[in-house]
This record gives structure tokens, sequence and C-alpha cells, in this order.
């Protein structure tokens, strides 16, 4: 999926003329017995779009009563929803289920809003008691986070190359992103020290370097 800010009216648009368009043999979910219109709907986006899960608190159905193009459609549910990708990475979106009857989905739409914070991700995944699997699921998005700004600070060594100042332009990277690491640190450090005694104080310091590298990220894409 490609980043986009689409809004839902527009990703209504885009899956009318899907449907307008047609097509030769389009998928159908199987007949489910008594269940929700939203179950149905995650089923059938599960068998497209694989790690998807549909948030029921955001959920919006809409009665249509009408056809496009061809097919008959009686109601349309629109919301949000996570999406994982093959690499572990997950990303906020939004939704539209068009649905022939209210156990029958014809049609799942999604564009991708956002990357989903990765300490949101691995708490979706928390159960009591397993804090040890919550531990390092944070350790692991923290490798992810540092791998993904040590490629970021490549590409800017490589512009600093291609700079008229190369010189300085390495330089200042160089020292900047040293001061950076301290900083984190120190700052991870004196969050740390205000909650001095809670239990896993782990948690609190891997969430505050994970947040602290993606910003980071983001800032070395100021000419983006």
């Amino acid at each position: 999926m490609k980043h986009s800010h689409r809004s839902m009216p527009a990703l209504f648009f885009l899956t009318v003329c899907w449907l307008a368009l047609g097509s030769d043999h389009p998928a159908r979910a199987e007949e489910p017995s008594e269940t929700s219109t939203l179950d149905a709907c995650q089923r059938y986006a599960t068998q497209r779009f694989s790690s998807i899960r549909l948030l029921e608190e955001s959920v919006k159905e809409t009665k249509y009563e009408d056809k496009v193009g061809s097919q008959l459609v009686s109601m349309m549910l629109s919301g949000r929803g996570v999406w994982q990708d093959k690499a572990g990475g997950s990303s906020d979106v939004s939704f539209v289920c068009l649905l022939e009857s209210s156990a029958k989905p014809v049609f799942v739409g999604i564009v991708e809003d956002k990357r989903r914070d990765p300490v949101a991700v691995c708490w979706d995944g928390f159960e009591p008691s397993e804090w040890g699997k919550l531990t390092q699921c944070l350790q692991d998005s923290l490798k992810r986070e540092e791998a993904a700004l040590a490629e970021s600070l490549n590409k800017a060594t490589q512009q600093a190359g291609e700079s008229m100042d190369k010189l300085s332009a390495k330089k200042t990277l160089d020292e900047s992103n040293a001061q950076w690491r301290k900083y984190r640190d120190a700052e991870c450090d004196r969050r740390q020290a205000f909650v001095a005694g809670r239990n896993h104080p782990d948690i609190g310091e891997l969430t505050c370097k994970i947040h602290k590298t993606a910003e980071r990220i983001s800032d070395m894409k100021f000419d983006d």
C-alpha cells in the first residue's frame, strides 16, 4: 500500500469506480451464520490483505440499498484498522467495506494513513503477566528504529558529499548525531528518575528511546 492522505469519501469513490468497472471473478466471502457485519468484513479483508485488523470502536454503518455498476450493495461499513506488513511494521489504515447483505461483503478497500507507533504495536499483543514478551517486543522495535536511523544517516551522509561545503556538512552531521545520542540517553534517564520504584522500569526506558529515535528519523527528512 502507498502512503496516502485520502479522505474516506475519496476512498469510497475509488471503491465505486472499481465495482463499476467490474471484475471477471470477484472474490466472495463464505456465507457466515449469525455473525456481525464487522466480522464478515474482517474475514473478507483477511482473505485479501492477510495481517489486518478492523477496529470495532471506529466503525460507521451506512445503508446504501442501490447498485454500484452491476453489483447490488445494501450497506457500507467504514472505519479504522491496523495493517501489518511482512517486515513487521504496522500502519493505521482507513477502510470501506461494501456488502450485498449483512453477512456477504463484496469489496473491501484500504488506504494507509500513517505508520503505526511501534510501541502501540507491542501493547496491542500484550497479555497480563507476559511482561517478558512485551520487553522483548520493545527491544526488537528499538533495534528496527535504530536500523532505520542508520539508513537515514547513510543517506544524509551521501547528501553531505554533494553539498557546496562537503567538509562542513559531513562534520556537522557527525557532531549532531553524536550529541543527539547523548541527549536521547540522558533524557530517557531523566524520565526514568521521576518514576523510580515502579515495576518494569525497562518498559519506560525502551519506550522513550523508541519514540526519540523515531523523532530523529523524522529530523533526517527535513528536505523531503
